[in-house]
């Protein structure tokens, strides 16, 4: 690849895995890559990745997640007990909305990026590279890509990392409703090929790209207690289907010289509710060593 053409980022989503997208993001970041890329996409914890990126700011940006988000903020009480209560809204009896209780604090996690390890948001807007974020209209059951240089940066992100449904808050945008799309589109391969048929593509994928049975139940699951939670029964299907378009995903990615995915190996992948700082740290530094392969092919 010429060194005068640029390329597209995706970085994909994936909870606490997105720390790996940090660590190839840290690589992009100190190897200064920046007048090669033409834009940056970015899904639920990917999103958070772009902005630290596009902000020159990934050490910060990635310090987050054994620093803070190892407490706080992926609450497992939280979770069953929001399963039961999103159980008893559509079977037994209303539970009120501010009783709801969510798998993930959401506020807390904006609080860190506004204030704590501050985004720097000048600098995204000063520089020239396009950021978009992934987000799924719950009005029209379509993934959008919404440009945080039109926007209220940190209600994007919000929107973007909005995880039906492990929380129960609907983000408004502009007088519309929001969630995050990376839980239904996990890369959506097609729209950047037809967007970009002629510029290479990089996706930093947080997970590995074997199918597995788990994945498909998790997705089923997630689309059932949406749609419950949401009153809309056509909002399962776009999680029940994320999986499948996924396996569509790769087959267009195989062989594809335009396309390079960057993931995790089956032996450095964590869970998504991984919260060990050790952990945390060394999956990374498995991102920084595959960032540093993928620089010699890309770039």
């Amino acid at each position: 690849m010429s060194t005068k053409e640029k390329v597209i980022i995706y970085f994909a989503g994936g909870t606490m895995t997105g720390v790996f997208g940090a660590g190839v993001s840290s690589v992009f970041e100190k190897k200064n890559i920046y007048s090669k890329v033409e834009a940056v996409y970015g899904a639920s914890a990917g999103a958070m990745t772009g902005a630290y990126f596009l902000a020159q700011q990934v050490p910060l940006g990635s310090s987050i997640y054994w620093e803070n988000l190892n407490n706080n903020f992926i609450s497992i009480s939280g979770f069953w007990m929001g399963v039961w209560q999103r159980f008893q809204n559509k079977f037994l009896k209303s539970v009120l909305d501010s009783r709801l209780r969510d798998a993930m604090n959401i506020e807390y996690l904006m609080e860190i990026v506004k204030n704590k390890k501050t985004l720097d948001v000048n600098q995204i807007f000063s520089q020239p590279i396009p950021f978009y974020i992934k987000l799924f209209s719950v009005s029209t059951h379509k993934i959008e890509y919404v440009n945080v240089t039109r926007q209220n940066i940190f209600e994007v992100l919000k929107a973007g990392v909005n995880t039906f449904p492990y929380v129960h808050e609907v983000s408004m945008l502009n007088g519309s409703k929001y969630i995050e799309g990376a839980i239904i589109d996990v890369i959506g391969i097609k729209y950047f090929l037809d967007k970009y048929p002629n510029t290479k593509i990089v996706v930093i994928l947080n997970r590995p790209v074997q199918p597995k049975f788990r994945y498909r139940m998790k997705n089923f699951l997630e689309g059932k207690f949406t749609s419950w939670m949401l009153h809309d029964p056509l909002m399962a299907e776009p999680f029940i289907s994320a999986e499948s378009n996924l396996a569509k995903d790769f087959k267009l990615i195989k062989n594809n010289p335009l396309v390079t995915i960057i993931t995790p190996s089956e032996y450095n992948y964590i869970p998504s509710r991984t919260t060990n700082p050790e952990i945390l740290k060394s999956t990374w530094q498995f991102g920084v060593e595959a960032g540093n392969r993928a620089i010699l092919e890309i770039f």
